[in-house]
């Protein structure tokens, strides 16, 4: 016999096909490639399970947040590149080589904390420069961050592959800080031609990039939320044909007349409207309520 107790009548689906759309609907716009942004258990969708998803429907390279989700990747069989978006902490940085996790270098200390691990492993590690162009979060500093690039670009251990930074205000379409963010990391990659460098991949774009600045989509895009076909902000336009991934359903347990003038729940915020003329059947008065009142599915 089955246990009741896993048969809870709430539960989340979520659509894969949604998903496939969102991709495809991003890849047309951008037109360049594309980092699938599955940090935070897929941001609720399910980290192994949309990982899966977008590898088998050939997304670029994927981008967590935390060491702890790239291995957890890396065990469940995916073997697409992925990028490690947060800071690093000095004793992490062995398991970042061994599992063949991209590494985020946000200082010329860390970038020598990298080469050390990868020198003691013999093997070679694989980073991105991270650029601060005014998230003022992690990061060198876009005005002083010549001497980084030049270390990195010299590194014997380290596989330079790509420079990044993060747009604080692309949510919003009407910001100019975006562009001014654009400028100092421009600014900071011209720094690769004026040592004679390769350039490495540039990405900057993240949801809010995607939607509104075509100026920042580069060489690779960072869709996260808009990927899960959500807006990032409520100033954000609807520039690409999103599907929502994720759905709440549920099963009605429990109805109740309220009468007019009466107040429902906690804070007693919402007050029951003056009864209709008509009179409905119970599914339909179950259904009413539920529609109108705010508190319906609280216990």
């Amino acid at each position: 016999m089955s246990d009741p107790v896993s048969h809870r009548p709430s539960r989340i689906r979520v659509d894969l096909d949604a998903l496939s759309h969102n991709l495809q609907a991003i890849r047309a716009q951008v037109r360049v490639p594309v980092m699938g942004i599955v940090k935070a258990n897929a941001y609720g969708h399910g980290l192994v399970q949309v990982a899966r998803h977008l590898e088998a429907e050939g997304v670029d390279q994927l981008g967590v947040a935390f060491v702890e989700e790239g291995i957890a990747l890396r065990k469940a069989g995916i073997s697409k590149p992925i990028l490690v978006l947060g800071g690093i902490f000095g004793p992490q940085v062995a398991q970042f080589i061994v599992h063949d996790l991209e590494i985020t270098v946000s200082s010329l200390d860390k970038l020598r904390q990298v080469e050390a691990a990868a020198e003691s492993l013999g093997r070679k590690a694989i980073i991105h420069l991270k650029i601060d162009t005014g998230m003022e979060r992690i990061g060198v500093h876009s005005y002083s961050c010549g001497p980084f690039i030049e270390a990195a670009a010299a590194s014997d251990w380290c596989v330079l592959k790509g420079i990044y930074s993060h747009l604080a205000c692309a949510d919003d379409p009407a910001s100019s800080m975006t562009l001014q963010q654009l400028a100092r990391f421009e600014e900071a990659c011209a720094h690769f031609e004026r040592i004679g460098a390769p350039m490495p991949l540039r990405h900057l774009a993240n949801s809010g990039g995607v939607l509104h600045f075509p100026q920042t989509w580069l060489d690779m895009v960072r869709p996260g939320i808009v990927l899960y076909g959500v807006l990032p902000d409520p100033a954000s336009e609807p520039t690409i044909n999103l599907r929502p991934a994720l759905s709440l359903v549920s099963q009605v347990v429990y109805f109740k007349v309220v009468l007019a003038g009466n107040t429902v729940s906690y804070g007693a915020t919402w007050t029951a409207p003056a009864t209709p003329a008509w009179s409905p059947s119970r599914s339909a008065m179950a259904t009413a309520s539920r529609a109108h009142c705010p508190h319906a599915g609280r216990y």
